[in-house]
């Protein structure tokens, strides 16, 4: 008698292909129907973070890390993490991250930490503590903190501009080419979410809120001071004169003023902050913001008389492209900025204008010789209604998938490189 193959669907217990197959329909599409009911604040942060950690972990194990990268490392504080350690971390522990963990560690010893004002790194002391693990601390507080923006950010873009501008800006900010710092151990995440609460706070017209949201945002990073324009001027259309409430906004520069006077204390100066960043370290020169865009014209037109096909992707410490390609990206970067800042004056109202042209002037007044806008791409990730514009804009035009689909290849290039120790922004 010969062998007979015994019939799958007959026998008990036992699914047909088809069936499998119609489970697994079933179960992408519980999935799907459970993935478009989270908020859009929750899907962006997730589905990029993803991105984040992937990108970054595929850096640290594909490519080794730049021969000098410990110059930039003194104190060794990411090689202490280990081998599965410093993996894990390589989309958040590089570069400035090191200042932030060395002032946690040991406070403001030299001038050089100066520039990195100290909300962040109080943070990362407090929670370290309690964690074991100052590294650990800061992604864990980047990370809450830029969850906390996006829900943020998408309310009050809701107030101003409507449902959809909101779904595009905060998916528009999350897959940005640079939100990897977002969940690194850099102030961009808590600073968004300080300065965008400050706004929606006085929005919802809790004065003392947004003055003392502004004042923790002053001691994050400098351009938090500027947050004094908008909440003044919306005060003042508020309520069309001074009043005591007003006198709030006073703690931004009393914050200010005694961050300066520690630094005096301990005997770097008054100005520490701004000295150290016009000395050698740095190299940036206060000559401001024209002088700097003349600059960048300049650097970018030489990088573009200069340019080679195979010079433009060239890999090392001080980044993924040559010089001259940067010096092109960075003054592209400016254009989209100025573009933006336009559109904000066309949809949103002054107060937010004011916040955004004033921040755009801080962020080019201090050029870097060789690189006048070096640094001027992570600049304006903070730089909220700019992206609120700029999610208004893409939303109305329906380019908003077309729109993550390439910026979310970015994100995952620029992590990747970061990972290695190349110098992203």
């Amino acid at each position: 008698m010969s062998a007979s193959t015994p019939d799958v669907a007959a026998t008990p217990g036992i699914a047909s292909s088809p069936e499998i197959a119609d489970r697994r329909r079933r179960a992408l599409a519980r999935v799907g129907r459970l993935a478009a009911a989270c908020p859009v604040p929750l899907r962006a942060f997730v589905l990029s973070r993803l991105i984040v950690i992937g990108a970054g972990v595929a850096g640290a194990l594909t490519v080794a890390r730049r021969t000098d990268w410990a110059a930039f490392d003194p104190l060794h504080l990411s090689a202490r993490l280990g081998a599965v350690g410093d993996v894990l971390a390589a989309p958040a522990v590089r570069w400035d991250a090191i200042h932030y963990l060395a002032i946690a560690s040991h406070g403001y010893t030299v001038g050089a930490n100066t520039p990195f004002f100290p909300l962040y790194p109080l943070l990362i002391r407090a929670l370290g503590y309690v964690l074991g693990s100052d590294p650990l601390a800061g992604v864990v507080i980047s990370t809450v903190s830029f969850g906390v923006a996006l829900t943020l950010l998408h309310r009050l873009t809701e107030l101003e501009l409507g449902r959809a501008a909101a779904d595009a800006t905060v998916l528009l900010v999350a897959f940005a080419p640079l939100s990897l710092f977002f969940s690194a151990v850099y102030t961009e995440s808590l600073f968004l979410a300080l300065s965008v609460g400050a706004v929606y706070a006085a929005r919802r017209e809790r004065w003392a809120l947004a003055a003392g949201l502004g004042a923790l945002a002053t001691i994050t990073r400098v351009t938090g001071a500027l947050l004094v324009i908008p909440l003044a001027v919306m005060y003042l259309k508020e309520h069309g004169r001074p009043g005591r409430r007003l006198g709030w906004l006073l703690l931004s520069p009393a914050a200010l003023a005694c961050f300066l006077g520690y630094l005096a204390a301990k005997g770097f100066g008054p100005m520490a902050p701004f000295a150290q960043e016009a000395g050698a370290q740095y190299r940036r020169s206060m000559t401001g913001s024209i002088a700097t865009i003349l600059d960048a014209v300049r650097a970018a037109a030489d990088g573009l008389s200069a340019l080679r096909p195979a010079q433009i992707y060239q890999p090392t410490l001080g980044g993924p492209f040559a010089p001259g390609v940067e010096s092109i990206v960075l003054l592209g970067v400016l254009a989209i900025a100025v573009l933006a800042l336009v559109s904000a004056a066309r949809r949103l109202p002054l107060a937010y204008c004011l916040y955004a042209g004033a921040a755009l002037v801080v962020s080019t007044w201090s050029p870097v010789a060789g690189q006048p806008l070096k640094s001027f791409d992570r600049y304006t990730l903070t730089i909220f209604p700019l992206w609120m514009a700029a999610g208004g804009w893409i939303a109305h035009r329906r380019l908003t998938r077309a729109t993550l689909l390439v910026s979310a290849a970015l994100l995952a290039f620029w992590t990747f490189q970061f990972a290695t120790w190349a110098w992203v922004a």
